[in-house]
């Protein structure tokens, strides 16, 4: 009990004689936070504000996100500097620090520099826009936004897919939302021993069906092709074009069954297999 008492009152001096500097350096602490808090409400004011100006200027809502996020690590930095000056911190040692720390992260994230500097390249192209359906190494959904680092696609399933912008640039990008008509195809093989001697027939009625069609384009082109003949089928593919890629599986669907019910009214049990690539 004796020892506690004794530490209270060494603590109890120790304040009493540095009441000043603990005061100072409380004083230091209360105005860092002012800062912190103050720097944080300007920070979100000046963003909206820049954000708003590129609106009405019509900016590309990619470049709006992508400069707002710089904008924002940036502001974080400048804020946390100035706050750390606030309390004694020399700046210069504060900046040499952060250059040092940048440049161990540098060495050891070089892909997310990368990331960073194709995100810029992304900008400045104009590959695609928000709201853009792109694919890319066979994943399909809609741009959603361009990060610093990578870039966010929702899926037609509704996933939220994240792509390093160093992969978007390195990888063939097609832009589905660039062109309002797609070539699609089925694919079916028909029994030889049934058809042999129908193949024009049958060419036909696969023409008739899927030009009749009001899911694929109107009055566009659609072409059957005669693959090959094998010992026990005859295969057909058929291209079509259609304007609607996102439910381009359902409208195949609908296709593969109008053409199994005309074909087979016309040669029963001859499809040995039909299937849309």
């Amino acid at each position: 009990m004796n020892t506690f008492m004794n530490i209270l009152e060494i603590i109890k001096i120790w304040i009493l004689q540095n009441k000043l500097v603990i005061l100072y350096q409380c004083w230091h602490l209360i105005l860092a936070g002012i800062i912190v808090f103050i720097g944080f409400r300007i920070s979100r004011i000046f963003i909206k504000t820049i954000q708003n100006i590129f609106k009405n200027r019509n900016v590309d809502p990619i470049t709006i996100g992508f400069f707002s996020n710089i904008l924002k690590y940036g502001s974080f930095i400048f804020i946390i500097v100035s706050a750390l000056s606030s309390m004694g911190f020399k700046t210069s040692s504060i900046v040499a620090a952060f250059g040092t720390i940048g440049l161990v992260i540098g060495l050891a994230w070089q892909n997310a520099l990368s990331n960073l500097a194709s995100g810029l390249l992304i900008i400045t192209l104009r590959l695609f826009q928000i709201g853009d359906y792109i694919n890319l190494n066979n994943i399909t959904g809609k741009i959603i936004t361009v990060e610093i680092f990578c870039t966010f696609l929702k899926t037609i399933d509704g996933n939220i897919v994240s792509i390093p912008n160093s992969k978007i640039l390195s990888e063939n990008i097609i832009n589905l939302s660039k062109s309002h008509e797609y070539r699609n195809k089925i694919t079916l093989g028909l029994s030889r021993m049934i058809i042999e001697n129908d193949i024009y027939t049958v060419q036909k009625i696969l023409l008739d069906t899927v030009s009749m069609s009001n899911t694929i384009i109107k009055n566009s082109t659609v072409h059957t092709v005669l693959n090959e003949i094998t010992h026990n089928s005859i295969n057909f593919t058929i291209f079509f074009w259609m304007n609607d890629f996102i439910y381009k599986k359902e409208i195949c669907s609908n296709l593969i069954h109008r053409i199994k019910e005309n074909i087979e009214k016309y040669k029963p049990s001859c499809i040995l297999w039909i299937n849309n690539d």
